[in-house]
Parts: C-alpha cells; structure tokens; sequence
C-alpha cells in the first residue's frame, strides 16, 4: 500500500489523488501479500508444520482464488507432505490436488512454469521409480506376496499417472502390474483408458489383447467369454491400423476371431491374409476350422490338409481333417440318397442315374476311408488326452459304421462310452 501525506495533496487535486490511493487499496486487498492466511501459510511451512499450513492456505483460497502464489505455495505444501508419506495410499489422496494446484498456478501466471515443471518432474521420476523397483522385487517372489507387491507397483505406476496423465509408460507399466498380481479387469481398463488418452504403443495392443483372451479362458459364462474375444478383436483391428505390417497382430488377431463367434467377418479377414500366412500350419488350422464350423467341409479339407502337411504332430488340425471328412461324407451320402429317391419316384433314366448313385457311392467311400486313417492318427496322438480321445472316438464310430466295419465301430463306441463316464 503507498500511503500520501496530507500536506503532499493540492486542494484542486484532493479528489483525483484520493481515487488514485483508492485504486491502490484495491489492488492490495485483490492480489498484494496481505492475506494473512496466506502469510500465516508460509509462516507454517517454513517451520515444517505442513498440515496446519495446509489448513490457512486453503482459508486463503477461499478470499484469493485467482492468486498464482497462494496455488503454488499449496502445491509445494502438498508437495512436502507427500514426500513425507511412505504409503502409496495416502499419497494417492494427495495428488490429484496438488497437481491442481501446480497447474492453476501455471495457468494464472505462466513464469511460474520453471518451478512447477521441477517439482512435478522429481515427484513423476520418484513415483515411477519405486514403482519400477517394487516391480521388479515381485517378478521374484511366488504365491500372494507377488500378487501383493505387484499391486503396491501398480499404485506407485498409478501415482506417476496422476502426476503426468498423458504417460504412456507410466499407464502401461500399471497395467502390467495388476495383470501380473491378477488383476486382469483393472489392467483391461487402465490400458483402455492409455488408448482413450491416444496412446498407440504396439506393447500396449497386445497387452490388452492378451488380458482380453485371459479374461475370455477364465470366465465360465458363454455370453461373457464371446464379449471378452471380440473386445479381443476390437482391440487389434485399432491396432493394425497403426501397426499394420506387424505380423504377430496379423496372427493374434486371426486367433481372436477364430475364437470370437464373428464368422462372417472372419473368413473376409482369413481370405485378405491367405497370401501372407498359406504356409502357416496355425493360421491354416484356424481358417479350416473356420470353414468347417460354417459348414464349408470341402473348403475346410483343403486347409486342413495343407496345414497337416505342414505338420503332422498337429492333433488338433489331424482330428478336424478327418471330421471334415466325415461331414463331407454325410454331404456325399445325402445326395446319394436324394438320386435314389429319384430314381423311385421317377423311374426315367435309370441308367445315368444310376451311373450317378454309383460315383456318389464311391466318393462316400472314399471319403469316410480319408476319415478314418486322420482321425485314427488323431486317436494315436491325442492318446493321453482323454476328453480328446472321446470326441475323436465318437467320429471314428460312424465313420467305421459307414464303411460297414462292425467290429471297429462297436469299439470305438465303447471307447467313447468310457471316457465320456
């Protein structure tokens, strides 16, 4: 406040001089160091009494909310208590409003930015690296200790977020570390909200990919597991849109459908990738699969096929040639059936038709015998499987009974019927 003797005031000035030491009053009161709450703040501060200084500088928010200096002194105040906290918890509960308070600073009065960069910046760097060494020391340990320690690094992650929203380390790190204490629905929607804030990391895709196909194995609800894979699927097709060439998204994404129910929109993406992965025994695995659940069996033989000449040992795809075989047996044995009745019926040209039943009869033949040498080498490969065996079992059955093989048939019934009880 500048004050004005009297006998400094002119007679003819008297009221322009007292509007003039009016206007400076104001500005005092406004802004000037006399809030006394504000002082006593400091005052506190300075002595180290942090909580009773956090108490006058909120007294001076409520008369000076637009002052930079008592926002700051705020955030360094909340800044000291932090510092002296050793719990994640309650350290939580500060920071949303210290940055706050570091940030209306800066905005009221942008000199003010070297200082609230510093601090953030040292407690950014502090938290993560905790965060970073509590990770580390969990990947050590086994059994409800690990899960514990990785929460307690997810926390610290989670304060270095609050701190600087938009890191993406900081976000994935966290995410890492609740899906490693178990945690996967909190690492799924901290890795969405990474995303959300336009992060486009690969790590993070595929991490969020893979806690989505975790969820989706764990959960014993039908409709629930369908969600989780085509949130799986969702996933990497925002992912190839900034990894595009990126092979193991190409090749999680063909999973994710497989297993997701989409099947019309998957069999567009198997045909697009077929020039990228036809040498592929997984993916031509998959595609069969595909195209034998749509009911596609000379389609699915032809996969199936190429993928078992790639390999094998494969069982899964060796078991799902051979039922293509048998479906497309049954295909076979239907139209067969068909021409007969026809033939019935019509009593005209009997002899084409005749040369027809008999091509169909062979093809049916030839067929379930391709059924049973695959799904006879699936039984010897999946020896030790025996939910495996059963399914396999069960095909063998009707593929014997339709080549007339009683014995083989009887068997295989039998074995289906053990392991199934």
């Amino acid at each position: 406040m500048v004050c004005v003797p009297n006998y400094f005031i002119h007679k003819g000035m008297t009221k322009q001089i007292l509007q003039v030491v009016a206007c400076v009053i104001l500005v005092c009161v406004a802004g000037c160091a006399m809030n006394p709450n504000l002082q006593g703040a400091r005052g506190d501060f300075d002595n180290k009494n942090h909580q009773r200084a956090l108490r006058k500088i909120n007294r001076a928010l409520e008369t000076a909310p637009n002052n930079p200096e008592v926002h700051q002194l705020k955030g360094d105040i909340l800044y000291e208590i932090v510092f002296e906290l050793p719990d994640t918890l309650d350290r939580t509960r500060y920071l949303p409003d210290l940055v706050h308070a570091y940030r209306r600073a800066q905005d009221l009065d942008p000199g003010r930015s070297v200082h609230v960069t510093k601090q953030l910046s040292t407690l950014y760097d502090n938290e993560y690296s905790l965060g970073l060494s509590v990770f580390l020391e969990a990947d050590q340990l086994g059994g409800r200790r690990r899960a514990d320690r990785f929460m307690r690094a997810a926390q610290y992650f989670r304060n270095a977020s609050i701190i600087f929203p938009d890191s993406s380390e900081a976000r994935l790190n966290e995410a890492t570390a609740y899906y490693n204490a178990g945690e996967a629905p909190k690492a799924a929607l901290t890795y969405e909200r990474a995303i959300a804030l336009g992060s486009t990391g690969r790590d993070l895709f595929t991490y969020l990919a893979r806690t989505y196909e975790l969820m989706g194995t764990e959960v014993n609800d039908f409709e629930a597991q369908q969600g989780y894979f085509r949130s799986m699927v969702r996933t990497l097709q925002t992912a190839r849109k900034y990894h595009g060439e990126d092979k193991e998204i190409r090749m999680m994404l063909l999973n994710a459908y497989a297993m997701s129910g989409l099947d019309q929109e998957a069999l567009s993406f198997f045909e697009e990738v077929f020039p990228l992965e036809k040498e592929n025994q997984v993916y031509l695995y998959n595609y069969g699969t595909l195209l034998l659940r749509q009911g596609d069996n000379k389609g699915a033989i032809h996969k199936l096929s190429h993928a078992v000449a790639l390999d094998s040992s494969y069982a899964k795809a060796v078991f799902n040639l051979g039922a293509a075989y048998v479906n497309h047996g049954f295909d076979v044995y239907k139209q067969l059936e068909a021409v007969r009745d026809s033939l019935q019926i019509e009593g005209q040209n009997r002899g084409s038709m005749e040369i027809r039943m008999a091509a169909l009869d062979r093809d049916r033949e030839e067929l379930f015998q391709q059924a049973i040498i695959h799904l006879e080498s699936a039984r010897y490969l999946l020896e030790n499987e025996p939910e495996g065996i059963a399914s396999v079992c069960r095909a063998l059955y009707q593929a014997y009974a339709q080549m007339n093989q009683r014995a083989r048939a009887e068997e295989a019934n039998t074995c289906a019927g053990l392991s199934e009880g």
